[in-house]
């Protein structure tokens, strides 16, 4: 038993190590992901800062002349099926929050993108902006890799980025309007 401590200890000693050093690998990896998030948080408020949007009304859009707290970025494509199945919860939220939100639609059809958003408009009661993008010069600032993309802002801040189809009347995003909406009050 003499002659096996020695070994084991050596083991034991090494594979303690290894578990300090994973945890240490751990922690720094997301204290890493952490800070990317965070970057790319402050990208997206920067960007959205800077954006001058013409819509297919000819009408030009910038952070500074929206006097509503809310914005919603909302990136789509005429193809996506999870973008039409959003649109309901989408024009839902604007009609709840009418006077307290923008909601501005970026479409990414490539062909014919005026005449895809007319219909879709129609279609599904849009009663929003929206920008047509079909070279993908907006999309590829803010990173949009697939449709639909979605970005939430309170007064300028981001509070919510979904990169898949989502229900803007869940409670998670409630929460998050109400939130804001509570904090814009003097």
């Amino acid at each position: 038993m003499k002659k096996l401590l020695p070994p084991l200890i050596l083991v034991m000693s090494f594979f303690g190590f290894l578990a300090v050093q994973s945890i240490w690998d751990m922690s720094r990896s997301n204290a890493q992901n952490v800070n990317a998030e965070n970057s790319k948080d402050q990208m997206f408020e920067s960007l959205y800062q800077e954006l001058k949007l013409t819509t297919i009304d000819k009408a030009v859009i910038e952070p500074k002349s929206l006097t509503t707290p809310i914005v919603v970025i909302n990136f789509w494509a005429s193809w996506c099926l999870p973008c039409l199945k959003e649109f309901p919860s989408l024009v839902e939220l604007k009609n709840k929050y009418q006077g307290s939100i923008t909601v501005i639609g970026i479409n990414g059809d490539e062909e014919e993108p005026t005449k895809s958003v007319e219909k879709m408009k129609s279609k599904f009661k849009l009663d929003f902006p929206h920008v047509i993008d079909p070279d993908s010069a907006i999309s590829d600032k803010f990173l949009v890799t697939s449709y639909p993309f979605s970005l939430i802002y309170v007064k300028g801040k981001l509070v919510h980025t979904s990169m898949k189809g989502i229900d803007f009347m869940s409670d998670e995003i409630l929460k998050k309007i109400e939130s804001g909406l509570k904090d814009n009050k003097p």
